[in-house]
């Protein structure tokens, strides 16, 4: 069943929007059903069971103190680009809704004090020619240390945790697609060169020390994360020379292994 999402000033992002009471993973959902809704179409829980993070991570919305809301974007072009351009609009919403400090950790993580309060996981589905992208965001509202720690997350944190701010899942929900939409067709006319220096600014990756591991773990280089490429590549200045990394295929850690 459909609903109306208050507080939404974009036009076709969450429109259809459903909120769903549990689901056991708003991508999931939103892929099997992709093919026949429209674009900008919207689902949301707070109540996800079975979620999936990057490098397939677990990912759970307990109780309504999470938010786990999935996009759908057609057709699939730009898809690569999809989750900074997410990551972007996230620190955004966030910082509007609870105060700044919230920041991009390379590619689409948001940290905000060390901790990683949302994650973003973007994933493209072939039905036809076009294609389409889903887009799942997955921001921490009001758990607490203690339900953090034995979820085996210790190193997040959720937003009433750091901010005191106690955000609903409707007005969360409302305002990442605000600040998403437009963000994104300014992406699909300019492309990510005009969206590049704000990106780096909030990007709290630009400028540490950091390593870059492997699927499986092992180090593949490491070096001073300096910038950001016009193909959204995190650009690092090794005693080698500069390399681009690519997002999906590392995971970038600072040289202590923390967050950053």
């Amino acid at each position: 069943m459909t609903g109306e999402l208050r507080g939404l000033t974009a036009r076709e992002f969450g429109r259809p929007f459903f909120p769903l009471p549990e689901a056991d993973s708003t991508n999931r959902w939103l892929k099997e059903r992709g093919g026949g809704l429209p674009h900008g179409a919207v689902c949301y829980t707070g109540r996800q069971t079975a979620g999936r993070g990057r490098m397939g991570r677990d990912w759970v919305a307990p109780d309504g103190k999470a938010l786990a809301l999935s996009l759908l974007v057609k057709p699939a072009a730009h898809s690569a680009l999809l989750a900074p351009v997410c990551g972007l609009a996230a620190a955004r919403a966030l910082s509007g809704l609870a105060g700044e400090g919230f920041a991009v950790k390379w590619p689409n993580d948001i940290v905000c004090s060390g901790r990683k309060v949302c994650g973003i996981l973007c994933e493209t589905c072939w039905p036809d020619a076009r294609g389409f992208s889903v887009a799942g965001i997955g921001v921490n509202l009001r758990q607490t240390e203690e339900e953090l720690r034995r979820a085996g997350i210790p190193q997040a944190a959720s937003v009433e945790m750091l901010t005191g701010r106690r955000l609903t899942l409707e007005e969360t929900a409302a305002a990442l697609l605000n600040e998403l939409e437009p963000l994104w067709l300014r992406l699909e006319r300019e492309g990510f060169a005009a969206l590049r220096e704000e990106y780096e600014a909030r990007c709290a990756t630009v400028g540490r020390e950091v390593r870059v591991l492997d699927p499986g773990g092992a180090l593949r280089l490491e070096g001073r994360a300096v910038g950001v490429a016009e193909d959204g590549s995190l650009l690092v200045e090794t005693p080698d020379g500069m390399v681009p990394v690519r997002a999906g295929e590392v995971s970038v850690r600072g040289m202590a292994g923390h967050l950053y």
